[in-house]
């Protein structure tokens, strides 16, 4: 054996990459041959091989395996159980493999496979049954199965998912930062219903988590949001939030998150929800926010937007990095059903984006679902005076909102002109040339950092024409993207023939990028310099 394979190091690095690329389940037999190859080889790959465990099988076959003939046996309903309890050495020789799992997921399928007696037998083993784990992913809601959850929560667990319904899950939050002080990262869910009792839990248990970094859950309600204000270590939150106490009474004072939170994330069913539950609640120094509005089969309201923009602004300061707003409609159904119509009603207008005026240290801003075609471009270039840090601006290109938009290419050239850091956009626009000695063209320097522009659904004139002066304000940009046309999503006239042109805009762009890279390797003029195709009066052959 060559002595580099010698270091167990090397060897953990070869079997780790080997299951990464195979997969775990398509590795698995191959470590196990490994490991029964030499004496070099079986304690990396073991360690491999038990590392990620998913299910309980692996842990049930290595105590089939520890226990003499005739111990285990199957059950009249097909279970597997056992006939006496474990002995101490068979338990050594079990804990060989048990103490290499670092990783654990638990579904109710897999339990199952087991009875009473199994259950018992690990929850009665004489020492942590996982005293090496690290992360831990809990799915079932049966009573005579929290035992055994208890027995597999370990202090060295950093990551914990819970997701259960059993009555005796609030006395099982509350006990967390004493079994478990290290949680870093805790996703908890409950599917029983809500109490007093259960939000005591949660804020007695996140109160014990002393180095807690990440939150999800669906359990908090006002007077648990309020708790949380006072964590020393979080930095990333996310609630699910359901209407069901929308309504409750709100605290007197204000919770306000410290310097040190950074990302919160919200699920909500409808506006309303956000703007209930954190009515007293204030963000100050949150970078980034992402709000997720998970409608099902409800119908496309733009109110929804204009509450939701409204509520958002009281929430956070003008500190704000990073805007999220993710609208769940089926947009399929909704094109079909003919809703998003030429109702210009759907339509934000600048009253309803204004509230986000204030968040003057934007970086990247996604309101990319909203129906945008009512906003102009002189309210594009106040939004882009306002926000002159913004890198990536998603904006209501990615519907096939059927009402044409009020933006043309001036909107695109004040965007470019005030938002020297932009790197990609995405916003409909009424794509025609524009005379590009006149302002704000003439005086706006090309940004070559943007590489991305998505057009969605945007009516066009003179292509080739657009193309020469995407060209000169972005002369990196090789392509333009947009939505596609197919046989599901129906799109009538005249916005079916854009198409054609915008794939002609993307064919010339090509065409002068790759002259304008070689001029530049030449030390020539581009020929965009050499014959001005910019100007709408060109005519190109």
């Amino acid at each position: 054996m060559h002595i580099c394979l010698l270091p167990p190091e090397i060897l953990l690095h070869i079997f780790a990459i080997h299951q990464e690329d195979y997969g775990r389940l398509n590795s698995r037999a191959t470590l196990a041959s490994v490991a029964r190859t030499c004496k070099i080889f079986k304690e990396p790959a073991l360690d491999i091989l038990w590392k990620d465990i998913g299910g309980l099988e692996p842990l049930i076959s290595c105590l089939v395996a520890c226990l003499p003939e005739g111990v285990s046996e199957k059950n009249t309903r097909g279970m597997l159980t056992i006939k006496r309890p474990l002995l101490n050495g068979e338990w050594r020789l079990i804990n060989r493999y048990t103490q290499r799992i670092q990783s654990l997921r638990v579904f109710t399928t897999q339990l199952d496979t087991i009875d009473d007696r199994v259950v018992q037998a690990l929850i009665s083993a004489p020492s942590l049954l996982l005293p090496n784990l690290r992360r831990l992913s809990w799915h079932d809601d049966r009573e005579c199965f929290v035992p055994l959850l208890r027995t597999l929560l370990s202090p060295t667990i950093t990551c914990l998912k819970m997701n259960s319904g059993s009555s005796n899950y609030p006395s099982l939050l509350a006990s967390l930062g004493a079994q478990c002080p290290c949680i870093r990262d805790l996703k908890c869910f409950y599917d029983g219903v809500d109490s007093e009792e259960t939000t005591d839990a949660i804020c007695e248990a996140l109160c014990g988590l002393k180095v807690l970094l990440r939150l999800e859950t669906d359990i908090l309600n006002t007077r648990a949001l309020y708790h949380l204000a006072f964590l020393p270590s979080l930095e990333y939150l996310h609630l699910i939030l359901s209407a069901y106490d929308a309504g409750e009474p709100q605290p007197n004072c204000i919770s306000t998150f410290s310097s040190h939170f950074d990302q919160v994330r919200f699920t909500i069913p409808t506006p309303f929800v956000l703007s209930q539950r954190l009515n007293n609640v204030r963000f100050f120094s949150c970078r980034s926010v992402t709000v997720h509005v998970d409608h099902d089969d409800a119908p496309y309201d733009p109110v929804d937007a204009t509450e939701l923009i409204s509520s958002f602004s009281r929430c956070f300061s003008p500190t704000l990095e990073n805007i999220y707003f993710e609208f769940d409609y089926p947009i399929g159904d909704i094109v079909e059903e003919d809703i998003l119509d030429d109702d210009p009603t759907f339509a934000l207008r600048f009253d309803a984006i204004a509230p986000l005026l204030s968040f003057s240290h934007l970086i990247n801003l996604d309101l990319d679902w909203i129906c945008a075609s009512a906003i102009d471009d002189a309210s594009l270039k106040i939004m882009a005076q306002s926000w002159p840090h913004l890198e990536n601006f998603f904006f209501g290109s990615l519907a096939r909102w059927l009402i044409p938009p009020s933006l043309t290419f001036v909107g695109l050239v004040h965007l470019i002109h005030h938002c020297r850091r932009l790197r990609s956009i995405a916003f409909p626009f009424c794509a025609c040339p524009v005379d590009a000695n006149s302002k704000p063209f003439s005086e706006t320097i090309p940004n070559e950092r943007i590489t991305t522009l998505f057009v969605g659904v945007s009516p066009i004139v003179d292509p080739i024409s657009v193309a020469c002066q995407l060209h000169t304000l972005l002369p990196k940009l090789t392509s333009v993207g947009l939505l596609a046309y197919d046989a599901e999503f129906l799109v009538p006239p005249p916005f079916e023939h854009f198409e054609d042109g915008w794939r002609r805009v993307n064919d010339f762009l090509k065409v002068l990028f790759t002259n304008a890279k070689m001029k530049r390797n030449t030390g020539q003029a581009p020929l965009a310099h050499v014959v001005d195709l910019t100007d709408p009066g060109h005519s190109a052959h």
